[in-house]
């Protein structure tokens, strides 16, 4: 009799346990039950920024300064330059990039390799103008001809660095001349005619075309740049030409 008293007593108790949990896991009377899910956060690939999952929130730098900047091969030597559309798509880019070829090699954002064919030179100015072959889908805005520089203008210099694909560096002005501005946005070899952008407004306002030199070492912070008005000047020399 005393055994079965106590089965009976720890019976009741695991029935009580039972339904308390029960009724805690339930909700309120009235309110639908609530899923527990797991929020898996897919982002972007930075190195294949074209199919993006989510939208980057970057997406307007890539499309107005990054994507128009194209790499070019010419003969063994590689540089930058940048698409623009004056009256038709044409490439800027410094005239020491392309030399004396006829022809080079541009990639694109999007690994398309196409070939442009140089148009005009200016050795003096060091720029020069391609025409590529195919069609390009974005091109970068130039700054107004009568901009106006300020030393601690925040810049973006947009260069294939060592050869590599289009990559960003930051900077100011820091030097300006008649026939040349200074940046301290970090410059290397491959960024030869790579575009110069005010980081405020997006624009094209110079060419990379050179940095100095410390006791045969690469000072890249110190780097010079065709501005804008002297791009205006090589361009429309060229249209007096046609």
């Amino acid at each position: 009799m005393i055994k079965r008293l106590i089965v009976y007593g720890l019976l009741a108790i695991c029935a009580t346990w039972v339904f308390t949990t029960k009724a805690e896991l339930l909700p309120p009377v009235g309110q639908s039950p609530q899923r527990q899910e797991t929020e898996i956060l897919i982002v972007a690939n930075p190195i294949n920024p074209l199919n993006p999952v989510v939208r980057n929130p970057y997406q307007d730098e890539y499309e107005r300064i990054l994507y128009p900047t194209v790499r070019i091969t010419a003969g063994f030597s590689t540089g930058s330059g940048v698409v623009i559309s004056h009256t038709q798509t044409y490439i800027l880019t410094a005239a020491h990039v392309v030399e004396d070829e006829n022809t080079v090699n541009i990639e694109l954002y999007d690994s398309t390799v196409m070939t442009a064919t140089v148009v005009i030179t200016d050795t003096i100015r060091d720029l020069a103008l391609i025409k590529p072959t195919g069609l390009v889908s974005y091109s970068a805005h130039l700054a107004p001809r009568k901009y106006t520089p300020y030393l601690f203008t925040p810049v973006w210099a947009i260069g294939c660095s060592l050869g590599l694909p289009p990559r960003p560096s930051q900077g100011i002005i820091s030097v300006i001349n008649e026939d040349h501005w200074e940046i301290t946005a970090p410059i290397l070899p491959g960024n030869s005619g790579g575009p110069v952008y005010d980081a405020r407004t997006y624009e094209v306002i110079g060419i990379a075309v050179w940095v100095k030199t410390y006791q045969g070492q690469l000072v890249t912070t110190m780097a010079g740049i065709v501005p804008i008005n002297q791009i205006y000047q090589f361009l429309e020399g060229y249209k007096r030409l046609q």
